[in-house]
């Protein structure tokens, strides 16, 4: 995990320069639990061909191509205690956008 921890802020910190911290806001991220899981629904109202990468607790949960505009919806396991989710969507004008929200028990 120590490992992984400067790659999950180097990525966050990517995520600060970007157009959604401009002003535009370009991903939405919803955050659900129940019955032990926690379901991301993402969405993207922004045509363009996205790379999209979701982190739960740190570790990469899924890693995949959309073309916007797109939902998506991802289950994972409900960690006991509180579960932080990190989805980043790239552009390949070098548009980035990044949500972070936490579940909590």
């Amino acid at each position: 995990m120590l490992r992984r921890a400067p790659l999950l802020l180097l990525l966050l910190l990517a995520g600060c320069g970007s157009a959604a911290a401009a002003g535009e806001d370009c991903l939405r991220l919803d955050l659900r639990s129940g019955h032990g899981e926690i379901e991301a629904r993402v969405r993207v109202d922004t045509a363009d061909d996205w790379q999209i990468v979701v982190v739960h607790d740190g570790h990469v949960a899924w890693r995949g191509e959309r073309r916007g505009p797109f939902r998506y919806r991802h289950r994972m396991k409900d960690y006991k205690g509180a579960d932080h989710v990190m989805v980043r969507v790239t552009a390949p004008g070098g548009k980035v956008c990044t949500k972070t929200d936490l579940v909590s028990d």
